[in-house]
């Protein structure tokens, strides 16, 4: 909206004739009259509003006809919120001074500000009649009947301020917009047409009409007018993209193809906008769940082949290519996108994700010591770090990790107990079982039915001979949970191997076996230790001698098939 009261009307204020009747003024009183003007207007440019006020006020009382303070006066009281007494002063001005467009200006705003739009209307059309070629007036009328949904009298204003001034974007577009609401598409599409008819090098005139053109359901019009820009801007993305979208909703699919792939090549469409189109309407149309569409995938080799600087490209052909099950080539272009841009929390997450499914604990372990150089208070980077060298053996700088992230986890209870568990299991391998305890304790306290904490620990204590019944109960819980786990099973044999229930030991043990524990050394090297409690030696080591062929056993392993005795 033009505020028309922000503009200084003072140099327009020319000196009135007195109405008939009113006598003039005396000599002293047009210097009374003067100085305190100025004095007025000085107290209001410093921000004494008050004091202005009153010496305005006083200048009418010298001069009830002085249309200069009853505006000036009302701009004051406009400021102070006064809206309806600012608007009888500003009444006064312009009827004391009806040529004087400032008052005009003045008075409209505020009809504007009170919603009087009738009121407004009115004093901007006796504006026009002053100042036919203010075309400012004519904007701000039509924006009066718009206010009062007088559709009509705006188009009326639209239609004269083109006689006036000839076609303009403003009118043009703001009849579109009229028509458009009245769903007077025809009427819509003649504007634009006039548009480009006036302006023909315009490319937005042209993308307007054929929107108009697809809103009215004419696509063969709408592909007609973006042929016809592409001749003008052969390289408009934003055309290209919107053919593809026509092609492909026409059926003519190797079309939309062909013309999508030329806009994802064109550098001047934005990443964003690529992005943006190849995750809503191609990557996962047309495909089940969790699949990627093919076309996707070469999309997106035609970002990265477009936009090889930036990383984001990478990043997003990475994604497509981890959807689609092609890890490798998903690592590859992870690490291109970190190489650009290494201040990159999820892309270096998914780096690590896919390093453990294939067991690369080094290069895990080497990449969180690189991405802890940009976020250095990210708990899951030190998770990472941590179990990658627990998985190295690297116990020590496993726990010193998993210590350090800990302390910045923040309202996650599952990633706080995931810490928890793994410095039990990292304190275990140190041999600081104290600590190791402690902190399955924790995790158990997070979840007290966590099957993991509760074999490992179990089997820990188990291990170490100690607080065997504590270690039994939680380890029934794994296998009442779990019970075709022969890892669970094993566990819960062993702590009863431990206990010196040999009988029930084996009993367990061989429901491991049934479960595919008899492809695991230590699981049948366990069940061996349990037969040669019960007095079954040859069996024993017949198991023990299995265990070796499959590996996988303990460090005794050898030392008691040579010696064909149990050693513990």
């Amino acid at each position: 909206m033009i505020n028309f009261l922000l503009a200084n009307p003072l140099s327009a204020h020319p000196k009135k004739k007195k109405n008939k009747g009113v006598p003039e003024l005396t000599e002293k009183q047009v210097i009374e009259l003067k100085n305190n003007f100025f004095e007025a207007n000085k107290e209001k440019m410093l921000g004494n509003n008050e004091k202005a006020i009153l010496l305005f006020k006083k200048c009418i009382s010298i001069d009830p006809q002085h249309a200069a303070s009853y505006y000036e006066l009302a701009l004051l009281l406009t400021n102070a919120h006064k809206i309806t007494e600012a608007t009888d002063l500003m009444i006064k001005a312009r009827d004391l001074d009806p040529g004087n467009k400032w008052y005009q200006q003045g008075l409209a705003v505020l009809y504007e500000t009170q919603k009087q739009y009738d009121l407004g209307a009115e004093t901007y059309e006796e504006l026009i009649k002053q100042h036919p070629n203010e075309l400012a007036y004519y904007e701000v009328l039509a924006n009066m009947y718009l206010y009062q949904n007088d559709l009509k009298s705006a188009i009326r204003v639209y239609n004269r301020t083109e006689e006036q001034f000839g076609v303009l974007e403003f009118t043009s577009t703001q009849k579109q917009k009229i028509y458009v609401s009245q769903r007077k598409y025809d009427r819509a599409i003649e504007e634009a047409q006039k548009l480009i008819d006036r302006y023909p090098n315009t490319n937005r005139y042209y993308t307007a009409l054929a929107k108009l053109y697809t809103q009215n359901g004419q696509k063969a019009e709408a592909i007609e007018t973006y042929q016809k820009l592409l001749e003008i801007d052969p390289n408009n993305s934003f055309v290209q993209l919107s053919m593809a979208t026509y092609y492909y909703e026409g059926g003519e699919i190797e079309k939309g193809k062909a013309t999508m792939k030329k806009a994802f090549s064109n550098p001047d469409l934005d990443f964003n906008s690529k992005a943006r189109i190849l995750f809503s309407q191609v990557a996962y149309n047309n495909v089940p769940d969790g699949q990627v569409n093919p076309f996707g995938i070469e999309l997106a080799q035609i970002m990265v082949e477009t936009h090889p600087k930036d990383p984001k490209s990478w990043a997003v052909q990475a994604d497509l290519l981890f959807q689609n099950g092609d890890n490798n080539g998903a690592l590859e272009a992870y690490n291109k996108s970190l190489e650009l841009e290494p201040n990159q929390f999820l892309v270096w997450s998914q780096t690590f994700i896919l390093h453990s499914e294939n067991n690369n604990w080094q290069e895990v372990f080497e990449g969180t010591e690189k991405a802890l150089e940009y976020f250095p208070s990210q708990p899951t980077i030190y998770y990472f770090r941590g179990i990658a060298a627990l998985q190295l053996k690297k116990y020590q700088d496993g726990v010193d990790a998993l210590e350090t992230g800990k302390d910045f986890v923040i309202d996650n209870n599952n990633l706080l107990g995931q810490f928890y568990t793994n410095l039990g299991d990292g304190y275990h391998n140190l041999n600081k079982h104290q600590l190791s305890d402690s902190y399955f304790e924790k995790a158990l306290k997070i979840n007290p039915n966590d099957i993991l904490v509760l074999n490992n620990y179990s089997y820990y204590l188990s291990i170490r001979g100690e607080n065997l019944d504590k270690a039994a109960e939680m380890s029934k819980k794994t296998v009442d949970s779990q019970p075709n786990s022969s890892t669970y099973l094993d566990t819960y044999a062993w702590v009863l191997y431990k206990k010196g229930d040999y009988e029930e030991a084996k009993k367990w043990m061989s429901m491991a076996m049934e479960n595919d524990g008899d492809k695991e050394g230590v699981i049948v090297e366990h069940y061996g230790d349990i037969l040669f409690k019960l007095n079954e030696t040859e069996a024993a080591i017949n198991y023990w001698l299995k265990a070796k062929e499959l590996g996988g056993g303990s460090n005794l392993l050898e030392k008691k098939i040579d010696s064909k005795r149990l050693h513990e």
